[in-house]
């Protein structure tokens, strides 16, 4: 059985923000994240960004119009209708109020006219495209009236938490990506690889302030002293595991598809993963900012627009976030 991602798009709000706006907005939030470093990682940390602006969803305005929009893109794309989807899998982080009172997938699949499975991860983070991915495969090769399944993703911080420093900045987006069994186009899904430390889910929470709202909390602390010494160890770790079991080498990647985090931290993954910077996709970086789970759809999604992806090359997405979580996904056009 080979399933091929045949399509993907994603949504961006029309509001755009600086970052330097967002920075002295939430000033004290970001002085609080970065008073336990030293002065010159700070210095190194904020000269590496390399983010100038995020889209911002007005307060009208929630990520679940931009998945719906984003969704029926696909949709379109691959000439199948809302009610051949037979999987809707939501992997979003923080979809705003999409899910408050109904689950974004259940909500997606009514208005799409899908009588689908669905399903939704709560706060995936940003390896959830792996998580989404290895589920939807799983049910896929157990159940062969699964034919497509529709993934999705829409998030927007809770207020006062678009920094996510010492990492990033947030901006909003709402992305989909379509896998199909047996279809002819689209790169075809070899194989995922994720791991999950369970010890370090407190790095990066979803919390409740002292006013009762939801708030993003990144502990700086834990995170240089914990997850930092590993964190690109086991980006190589999963990478190695998957070209081992497809019998390739790292030379054979022709893109690694990264998540929008900065451009210290791709060139952290560029050195051990031992390829150039300039093979490491992160397109959306400067004018998006990080999306959370839409940054994998959104930088594939812009380098297939380019034409940059040519038949038979193999594709890698990496991303690890919240949990915490890595994961890693091979592909071949």
């Amino acid at each position: 059985m080979i399933v091929r991602l045949a399509a993907t798009a994603y949504r961006l709000p029309a509001a755009v923000e600086p970052v330097e706006a967002v920075m002295a907005r939430e000033q004290p939030r970001i002085a609080e994240a970065l008073d336990v470093l030293t002065p010159p990682l700070r210095q190194r940390l904020l000269a590496g960004l390399g983010l100038e602006r995020v889209r911002v969803c007005r307060s009208d305005e929630e990520p679940y119009g931009l998945v719906l929009a984003a969704a029926r893109d696909v949709l379109g794309q691959a000439g199948i209708r809302g009610e051949d989807v037979d999987l809707v899998i939501d992997y979003s982080t923080v979809s705003g109020g999409a899910g408050v009172n109904t689950p974004l997938a259940h909500r997606l699949s009514a208005d799409l006219g899908a009588a689908a499975l669905a399903l939704n991860f709560a706060f995936a983070g940003c390896a959830g495209f792996h998580v989404a991915v290895k589920q939807a495969l799983a049910l896929m090769r157990t159940d062969g009236r699964l034919r497509a399944a529709l993934l999705v993703a829409g998030d927007s911080p809770p207020p006062g938490s678009r920094s996510l420093l010492p990492i990033t900045i947030q901006g909003d987006a709402g992305s989909a990506a379509l896998l199909v069994r047996d279809a002819t186009a689209g790169p075809a899904l070899v194989d995922v690889e994720v791991l999950t430390l369970g010890h370090l889910h407190d790095v990066i929470a979803l919390d409740r302030g002292a006013n009762g709202q939801a708030v993003i909390r990144v502990d700086a602390a834990r995170l240089e002293q914990y997850l930092m010494p590993v964190y690109y160890l086991y980006f190589h770790r999963l990478a190695t595991e998957v070209l081992r079991r497809a019998g390739l080498g790292m030379d054979a990647m022709s893109h690694v598809i990264h998540a929008n985090l900065s451009h210290s931290d791709r060139d952290g993954l560029a050195r051990a993963l031992g390829v150039p910077s300039s093979r490491v996709c992160t397109h959306g970086l400067r004018e998006y900012g990080h999306t959370f789970a839409s940054d994998l759809v959104l930088n594939y999604t812009e380098l297939q627009q380019t034409g940059a992806i040519g038949p038979g090359q193999w594709l890698l997405f990496t991303s690890a976030g919240a949990g915490f979580t890595w994961g890693v996904t091979l592909a071949r056009s």
